[in-house]
């Protein structure tokens, strides 16, 4: 039996994100564990930082601004912290990630570079996988080339971690943890400068030339402990290349607010600073270069600390923290970088507060449409490595099929039983009840989903469509037999299965707007006749299909497409004890009829899983 997990995932502005590129592997371990998939949904959305408006939603807007997502890295351990899934994927959707039953903990990183934590196979050395401020120089967090580019962070591109989250599959086959992502960056900003210049300072003026971190930590090493290397500046000079991304660059005026990411820094001998860089002219008209080095977080006498969070005022830097500085120049600053500046130099207010909390809906499991494949596992799109066998039509099941334990949904074979053209009789006479049920009502044909206890009643000699269904082998692109892992085998499916395909895969009850166009005690349809509505529901029906088997054939895979040329498939329900529902794809409609037992019709397997 396999297993799927739902989540329910409370992102944070210090905390959300989920994204990374398609890369899946797993780490093969003895055991009895079975096939488990882990489905994520996500919304993102994608905006560069610059100089200018700070973000006004801190993180809370997901997909936006500091909640934008990328690329994600998802690892999934066993009890014993070793890895059993490694998956990395650049986010564009939903996406499945197939796992196993002793994955028990997960760790989520968000807005990582490409294969980051390969060769990682143990919880705690995905810790100490080292990663470079400089990513926040690309709008994705892949790369770190703008690094020599002045005020290039890129606020779309943050680097967030989960803490590690248990899954706890014995307690159901559907789980809903709840999953927190947390920034690794603190966001620093010059909000504001304004001058305030009297007595001896009377007179005088201050042009702002450059603002820039200084002593910002540019290596985190451990993301678990937040600690951190490193003691860089971006002041545009020679020396400082590759860290100037932390800095404004030469500016001519000030036009803040400016803003920087920096990594989390609790040394206070050498604490992380904000600098205003600029010329000091007095009032007797000389000129000269000064600093204003001033110690984010800091409650000294050259300022104040308002908190709404965090703001312990004790010269540290926290993660998942904004820092808002707003300024006033009261004198002539320092002549080095590295100086301390006097309480007569600046006054600064220092605003601090959190990320704030965002909260987005998580689905783990099968959606329709997935391709299904022999491991038992599924994807929104084709896995290398693994043989396609079904497309789910169904993300539900029968409560007869849920006690056998197939709780996730039904997957239609990709090609008919025998040749794409051969008939089977339901039943060498129109007599018998063998399923032991009549269904007779549109109702009752919409809600028999039970074609696999129905086809275990059809597999004596003379029920040649429930043999032919059962009988199914799936092969790969070799022509090679596959087996099936964690499904019901192969089967017959029932009229409401059918229907299943018909509304799920064909899109008919969206082209419609109706549950059918037409019925009667012996049939279901859409038939443009019914509701005149000129439209030919057996082109649209059959063309909605193929769009999911498609994209196998092209790739390679044997594949029977289905086509507007006359095709009927056996259902496994009975109607009566001489008629039997078939599946109709023929020139004036699609639908569930009634048919003679004793004719013949294509055979098109299923499976429950």
């Amino acid at each position: 039996m396999k297993h799927t997990l739902y989540i329910s995932s409370l992102l944070a502005a210090c905390m959300l994100l989920f994204s990374c590129a398609a890369d899946n592997s797993a780490i093969p371990e003895n055991g009895s564990s079975k096939s488990a998939v882990v489905n994520i949904s996500l919304s993102t959305g994608a905006v560069t930082r610059a100089n200018g408006p700070l973000p006004m939603d801190n993180g809370a807007a997901v997909g936006n601004n500091e909640g934008a997502l990328n690329h994600i890295c998802v690892g999934l351990f066993d009890a014993n912290n070793k890895l059993v899934t490694l998956h990395e994927y650049n986010y564009s959707g939903d996406e499945s990630i197939p796992t196993r039953t002793d994955a028990v903990k997960m760790l989520v990183f968000a807005n990582v570079p490409v294969g980051a934590f390969a060769g990682k196979y143990v919880l705690s050395d995905f810790y100490t996988v080292a990663q470079d401020l400089g990513y926040t120089t690309s709008a994705d967090g892949k790369t770190k080339t703008g690094v020599t580019t002045a005020n290039s962070q890129s606020m779309t591109s943050l680097p967030m971690m989960s803490d590690v989250q248990t899954l706890n599959w014995a307690s159901g086959t559907t789980l809903k943890p709840t999953v927190t992502l947390n920034r690794l960056v603190a966001r620093v900003a010059l909000t504001n400068i304004s001058y305030s210049f009297s007595g001896s300072y009377s007179g005088c003026t201050f042009t702002p030339t450059e603002v820039f971190m200084y002593n910002a930590s540019n290596q985190l090493t451990n993301w678990n402990t937040k600690t951190v290397s490193g003691s860089v500046s971006g002041e545009n000079i020679a020396g400082n290349a590759n860290t100037v991304y932390l800095g404004s660059g030469t500016i001519s005026t000030y036009s803040g607010p400016y803003y920087f990411y920096v990594f989390p820094n609790s040394n206070t001998t050498a604490p992380t600073k904000l600098v205003i860089k600029g010329t000091f002219k007095t009032k007797s008209g000389t000129t000269y270069t000064t600093y204003y080095p001033i110690i984010v977080n800091s409650s000294s006498a050259t300022g104040n600390i308002i908190s709404t969070v965090s703001g312990t005022g004790d010269s540290k830097i926290s993660a998942n923290t904004t820092y808002g500085l707003s300024v006033t120049v009261n004198g002539t600053g320092v002549a080095n970088v590295s100086d301390g500046l006097t309480s007569a130099s600046v006054t600064v207010t220092t605003s601090v507060d959190s990320y704030t909390n965002a909260t987005i809906a998580e689905y783990f499991g099968p959606k329709i449409g997935d391709i299904f494949y022999s491991d038992g596992s599924y994807s929104s799109s084709l896995v290398s490595g693994k043989t396609p066998v079904a497309i789910v039509f169904s993300t539900t099941t029968s409560a007869a099929d849920k006690a056998k334990g197939f709780v996730h949904g039904y997957a239609m074979a990709l090609k008919n039983a025998g040749t794409s053209t051969t008939t089977y009789q339901w039943y060498t006479s129109n007599s018998g009840n063998p399923t032991g049920s009549l269904i007779s009502t549109p109702v009752q044909i919409m809600a028999d989903k039970d074609g696999l206890s129905h086809t275990g009643t059809i597999q004596t000699t003379g029920y040649a469509a429930g043999i032919a269904a059962k009988g199914y082998t799936a092969k790969d692109k070799s022509g090679n037999s596959v087996s099936l892992n964690g499904t019901s085998g192969w089967y017959l499916p029932s009229a409401g299965q059918w229907y299943d395909i018909y509304s799920n895969l064909g899109g008919m009850v969206v082209a419609s707007g109706v549950p059918y166009t037409g019925s009667s005690t012996a049939f279901i349809r859409w038939y443009s006749g019914d509701d005149n509505s000129g439209k030919n529901y057996t082109n649209l029906c059959v063309s909605a299909i193929n769009v999911y088997l498609n994209p196998l054939k092209t790739n390679g895979y044997s594949v029977d497409l289905f086509t507007n040329s006359g095709e009927v498939y056996w259902s496994s329900t009975e109607y009566s004890t001489n008629y039997a529902y078939d599946a109709d794809f023929v020139t004036f409609g699609v639908g569930v009829y009634a048919a003679l037992k004793t004719d013949s019709y294509r055979v098109r397997p299923v499976l429950a899983f």
